[in-house]
């Protein structure tokens, strides 16, 4: 059985971009609204993907603003295995569109874990990408354990405010994930911590020094 999904895109055309960033949203975010964080990415000539979770629903109440999310504790099996799909066929038809130079992922929050999901069970595999930005969130405890799953996978960059609530220790939260990373065969080595002055958002210069530094690299 198929569903519809959304996505966004901003920027150049995929065969004329520098590069392609794929956004993973947080927890009651929306993909329409979530992409403007990244308008730098798309000004400096980075095709930006945006995809929204596919559980949307009122932020109070039963009425007002909506958000979305990719999972909830409900039947979760089945929704990874739907949002990994979902995102599979988004990239093919990305790809098929003439898509060049260097491929990045980024999650946000409880974007952090889809995208490492995807990451890790995706059928492009980790040599789809490369790097992986981990904004304001930690690597999810559930991928699969070995070296095998992340063996080849590419740089990942934490990412954390100073003042995140939902993060009073970034060093905490960054040794989570990195264990995580370490024992589902990420190297270790392929690290790089980013600290910014700032709560529970996206800093989008901390993005973008990532972007520009890969695209210099490449």
């Amino acid at each position: 059985m198929q569903r519809t999904a959304r996505y966004w895109t901003a920027g150049p055309a995929p065969a004329e971009a520098i590069g392609t960033l794929y956004a993973l949203h947080g927890y009651g975010q929306l993909g329409e609204y979530f992409i403007r964080k990244f308008q730098n990415a798309a000004d400096a000539g980075w095709h930006v993907v945006v995809p929204e979770g596919g559980h949307r629903f009122y932020l109070k109440g039963t009425e007002g603003r909506v958000g979305a999310s990719w999972m909830t504790k409900e039947d979760r099996l089945s929704d990874i295995e739907d949002y990994v799909a979902f995102l599979d066929h988004l990239k093919q038809r990305v790809d098929s569109m003439g898509a060049k130079g260097p491929q990045l992922l980024l999650g946000f929050s409880q974007g952090v874990s889809t995208a490492l999901r995807w990451l890790a069970l995706g059928t492009g595999g980790t040599a789809a990408w490369r790097a992986v930005i981990a904004h304001s969130g930690v690597i999810p405890p559930d991928l699969p354990k070995g070296a095998e799953t992340l063996q080849l996978a590419p740089p990942l960059h934490l990412v954390n405010g100073d003042e995140d609530p939902y993060y009073t220790d970034p060093e905490s939260g960054f040794r989570t994930s990195e264990r995580e990373w370490t024992a589902s065969g990420g190297d270790p080595g392929q690290i790089t911590r980013h600290i910014f002055q700032g709560g529970h958002t996206i800093d989008p210069a901390v993005v973008q020094r990532i972007l520009d530094g890969f695209l210099h690299a490449s």
